[in-house]
């Protein structure tokens, strides 16, 4: 008899009241109440659910809208979790620790910022994580550059600006790959894109940092952190080429286009058995950080929170937010409240991509600074605009790109946002010192609204790609 039951489309007010209530509940436990975004987006199930009740549906309609979308964060979960499994490989490798200890070599007075921003880029690939380079090579510059007299807030911008570039072309970041997943884009689809736009900011970076730097070239350097740092890290691991070996390995991989999964478990892999010959890990031991993530006490802080991380376990939010992120959008999607939202901006936009692009920008900021976490805001404007992009037959990556370009690094540049107020805290760094600083933060998005507004770079389906994907839809 629920088959006969008449389906109703939400009213525009309905519609609103009920996305706003899930922003309402989402941003009050996470900045009230210093809530986890998964748990939040799990209790907006008590709002979603009954108001799609009340258009018609049954509790089983609604669970199975939900889980056939949900089904689509297959791949990108199991990326994540292998993720989880490389890092911790990595490190018992000794491949980041060389990484570390490579980049930590290379600082001079003259270069100082343009050797932090290079190690702090070099850091967040390997590790995949922009707070974990903060709190690690992040807070060990820091010092040396104020041992130098640099302005905290000028080394405070090329280390955020180091470590959020790491963050956003590594496969092994989470919110990298949260993007792709709402996006319904492959993560390696989405960095080769976010190049076009990063790789031009990051040079003038490189420029900017290199020519301010001149200024301290008298300057000097007390090494003191730098050879303890260095020091426990040659104790601890065999610093060498081969420990780099994995990395080759996968990017080998990746580059001849092998499946993502299979590349980073045969680069973790190979770690292990690095780890296993070279540094005397023992197979079960191995396993284990496989699960539960690399585990060593060097007596040095800086070095034990760089080095003790990685494993499944440490992946297992962000899989199940991914998930639930699928499910919630399934929801709101086949029930048609993302459809009443979306139409009076698609008639505002017209067909204009100068609109939707500068729509995207404004959504992404504005939902930044209300929420005050990237995470959300990735989430909210990749499910609201990713039918957009369809509309004006634009592929998930450019919204994958511009979500990175805005959210991920607009993040630092709003001071009361969960990024910069943990930039400035872990950095020991008022926000106003170093927003000035983040060149990357300003100039990335300049540079893709640019592409935005001219279509350069900005791919589209192909009439038979464009009929495909509107077959698919009509099927599920």
């Amino acid at each position: 008899m629920s088959k006969n039951i008449e389906k109703r489309k939400p009213t525009f007010k309905y519609a609103a009241l009920v996305m706003f209530a899930i922003i309402a509940l989402t941003t009050t436990g996470m900045v009230v109440f210093d809530a986890s975004i998964t748990t939040m987006f799990l209790l907006s199930w008590l709002i979603v659910v009954p108001a799609a009740m009340k258009l018609g549906y049954t509790n089983s309609e609604i669970e199975e809208f939900g889980f056939s979308v949900g089904k689509d964060a297959f791949q990108s979960n199991i990326i994540i979790l292998s993720v989880g499994v490389l890092i911790a490989t990595w490190i018992s490798a000794g491949t980041i620790p060389t990484i570390v200890y490579s980049g930590l070599t290379v600082i001079t007075p003259k270069y100082f910022l343009l050797t932090t921003l290079i190690v702090c880029s070099l850091t967040s690939i390997a590790t995949g994580t922009s707070w974990g380079t903060l709190g690690t090579s992040g807070i060990a510059l820091m010092s040396i550059g104020t041992s130098m007299g640099v302005p905290p807030g000028l080394t405070a911008g090329a280390i955020i600006s180091g470590a959020f570039f790491g963050d956003k072309i590594s496969p092994l970041s989470d919110s990298t790959n949260l993007a792709a997943a709402v996006c319904k884009t492959d993560v390696i689809t989405h960095i080769k894109h976010m190049t076009l736009t990063t790789v031009p900011s990051y040079i003038l970076c490189i420029i900017l940092y290199t020519v301010i730097g001149f200024k301290y070239a008298n300057n000097t350097i007390d090494y003191n952190q730098i050879n303890e740092v260095m020091s426990v890290l040659n104790q601890n691991f065999e610093i060498g080429f081969i420990s780099l070996i994995p990395i080759i390995l996968l990017l080998a991989l990746l580059l001849l286009q092998k499946p993502p999964i299979v590349s980073i478990l045969c680069s973790a892999v190979l770690g292990a058995g690095i780890a296993a010959v070279r540094e005397g890990e023992k197979i079960g031991d191995l396993l284990n950080y496989m699960l539960n993530g690399y585990s060593i006490d060097t007596g040095l802080h800086y070095a034990d929170k760089l080095l003790n991380r990685g494993g499944i376990m440490s992946m297992a939010e962000t899989v199940i937010l991914v998930f639930i992120v699928f499910v919630i959008a399934g929801i709101l999607q086949k029930t048609g409240f993302l459809e009443v939202l979306l139409q009076p901006m698609i008639d505002k936009i017209g067909n204009s991509r100068a609109k939707l692009v500068g729509s995207t920008f404004i959504a992404s900021y504005a939902a930044n600074a209300f929420s005050s976490s990237m995470m959300f805001t990735s989430v909210f404007v990749g499910t609201v605009m990713s039918p957009l992009y369809k509309e004006f037959k634009l592929k998930p990556e450019n919204l994958s790109r511009i979500i990175e370009d805005t959210a991920t690094l607009g993040g630092p540049l709003i001071p009361w946002n969960s990024n910069a107020i943990f930039c400035g805290q872990t950095l020991g760094v008022s926000p106003f010192e170093f927003i000035p600083y983040c060149f990357l933060s300003w100039i990335t998005p300049i540079i893709s609204f640019i592409y935005g507004v001219t279509g350069f770079s900005m791919k589209t389906y192909t009439e038979e790609e464009y009929k495909v994907l509107q077959e698919e839809a009509e099927v599920i």
